[in-house]
């Protein structure tokens, strides 16, 4: 009678935890946190000697414009599912907690991902932005995503400047 109860509870607990879950996650009507998700995503994948042995991705989100708080914990949901852990923090938080190295001017177990300027128009967004890993090195990207039938849909990132 026992194993009969405990199969009959264990997939209502399973089915809960998952529902109670998904309800942490915020229902977003914004493009941005996908926006921010894939331009971030490309600086990852660009120049990957950068990411070598890190820990984390420290990313900036007092830069990102346009974006509501949904939409960063959206955007940190995003990158935890696939990628390492999410700080958010910019260069001076990194140094106060101890994760940049100054001596060797490095932030040492991970990276910095940043937006430095978003220009929107009616049929174009252009991101700047960067990932700095400090005197390992720093790269700087443009964004290009196009209006394609209401829908905005990344176009492709170029590396603007390496370091």
């Amino acid at each position: 009678m026992r194993k009969i109860i405990i199969c009959l509870l264990f997939p209502l607990l399973f089915n809960y935890i998952g529902c109670s879950r998904s309800r942490s996650v915020p229902q977003n009507n914004s493009p941005w946190a996908e926006i921010y998700h894939i331009t971030l995503k490309s600086y990852l994948e660009q120049d990957t000697a950068l990411n070598e042995n890190i820990n984390f991705i420290a990313i900036d989100f007092s830069t990102l414009d346009n974006a509501t708080d949904d939409d960063k914990i959206l955007l940190r949901t995003l990158f935890g599912i696939k990628h390492l852990p999410i700080v958010d923090a910019n260069l001076e938080k990194l140094q106060a907690d101890g994760l940049f190295n100054e001596e060797g001017m490095n932030i040492t177990d991970g990276v910095l991902l940043s937006i430095l300027k978003v220009t929107e128009n009616e049929n174009e967004i252009i991101i700047e932005g960067r990932k700095y890993r400090g005197a390992r090195g720093a790269n700087w990207f443009e964004t290009k995503w196009l209006l394609n039938n209401g829908v905005w849909e990344f176009s492709e990132t170029v590396m603007t400047m390496i370091s």
